[in-house]
């Protein structure tokens, strides 16, 4: 049985990540489960339409709708709701034109460019009464849960510092050991991007750490580039930064992509109860957890554990069946059910039809978005800024460049 009449939805991109969502959602009906039916596509590239289009119809046995402009797509009367997959420079101006248009809006992580860019998404869904969600993924990933609620249960005790590294190359693999994937270019631009690690992955970050440990007080970073382009459109190569939160608990973040034929990524959190590692930064998986009594367990059996401890209602709202699967080697980009994609399109579809909220609301993913601002805005000033100066607007003369290329005051 199905949970709620599928939503009609527009993709608008069809560009990598555009068609990982067709991906999963084509998935899904696979596994008997419809939360959307994507009914129209939009690109301006008719070689990505057609390659989304072709997968679609041969997947799910619709042939969606194509147009080449947003415009056509937001006034096409089968669209009831829209997926927003474009780069982040083009985020806030399409799910505004998407709410005047009568829509509800799902919008691929970060929300938007800047705090203000948010701003007027947030007021906006709020005039408009629409859902706008954010499809960020990690969240939804069974290692990142888990850890939640280890966390919100005091199973580690008092918790005092995280570690965080991400170390990679410029074109880093889908997975390790596989040939490199070139990134599309406006990731590398500032003004399309925010900045390659403060904001594309640095969204990630903001939003599992405030997740995982609640709000932030206050940021301290330094950013760097180390001439590989002129441009001074070009984003950082190397992000070093520690949010101090509320709670008095401190984690410290490096990430850098300068290190041709070198990859690591990883994860410590210290608990005055246990300790636990993981060997991947998107989910906690491949590591360990110490405790203060001597014994070990490996954190794929923490996961697994917790798994199935769930009460089915429990676990139906948080992975529910046919929307996420495990991948052949956990969670893997190249697999969109196993990377969380299909939990935020369900997700998504679940609070237009049931009336609730979505998981990543507009003015949570805004708070995430303020969180890389944060980090950008303390290696600007190169001081500590506290949440407040950045939520509020005092702060954010590193953001003047990304306001004024999107069409805002600076």
């Amino acid at each position: 049985m199905p949970d709620f009449e599928p939503l009609r939805l527009g993709l608008i991109g069809c560009g990598g990540m555009g068609l990982r969502h067709a991906l999963a959602v084509a998935d899904m009906h696979a596994a008997g489960r419809r939360p959307v039916e994507i009914v129209a596509i939009c690109d301006t590239d008719e070689g990505k339409r057609a390659r989304v289009a072709a997968l679609l119809s041969e997947r799910t046995g619709r042939q969606p709708a194509q147009h080449v402009s947003t415009g056509t797509l937001l006034d096409d009367r089968r669209v009831e709701a829209v997926d927003v997959v474009l780069p982040t420079s083009l985020h806030h101006a399409t799910v505004l034109d998407a709410l005047s248009a009568g829509m509800h809006v799902l919008v691929e992580k970060p929300l938007a460019l800047t705090v203000s860019a948010c701003d007027l998404i947030v007021a906006a869904a709020a005039r408009a009464g629409k859902v706008v969600a954010s499809s960020e993924n990690y969240r939804r990933l069974p290692g990142n849960r888990a850890l939640a609620a280890l966390i919100a249960d005091g199973a580690l005790g008092p918790l005092d510092a995280m570690f965080v590294r991400n170390f990679a190359p410029p074109e880093p693999p889908v997975k390790r050991g596989e040939a490199p994937v070139e990134s599309p270019g406006w990731y590398r631009a500032r003004t399309h991007a925010g900045g390659y690690h403060a904001m594309e992955m640095g969204a990630h970050e903001a939003d599992l750490q405030e997740f995982w440990f609640g709000a932030v007080a206050s940021v301290s970073a330094e950013m760097r580039t180390f001439g590989h382009s002129v441009s001074p459109d070009v984003t950082e190569d190397l992000l070093t930064a520690t949010f101090r939160f509320e709670s008095g608990f401190v984690s410290n973040i490096a990430f850098a992509s300068t290190m041709r034929g070198f990859e690591i990524a990883d994860r410590l959190l210290i608990g005055q109860a246990a300790v636990l590692s993981s060997a991947a930064w998107h989910e906690w998986q491949n590591g360990a957890v110490a405790r203060a009594d001597g014994t070990r367990q490996s954190s794929d059996d923490l996961v697994a554990a917790w798994l199935g401890s769930l009460a089915p209602d429990t676990r139906q709202r948080l992975l529910p069946e046919g929307v996420w699967t495990r991948g052949r080697d956990g969670s893997v980009a190249t697999e969109p059910l196993s990377y969380g994609v299909g939990v935020a399109i369900h997700d998504f579809a679940r609070a237009v039809r049931t009336g609730t909220a979505p998981e990543i609301p507009a003015d949570r993913a805004r708070r995430a978005v303020a969180l890389c601002c944060a980090m950008m805005e303390a290696a600007h000033a190169g001081a500590p800024v506290r949440m407040e100066q950045i939520l509020s607007g005092e702060i954010r003369a590193a953001q003047a460049a990304l306001n004024q290329a999107i069409g805002l005051p600076a």
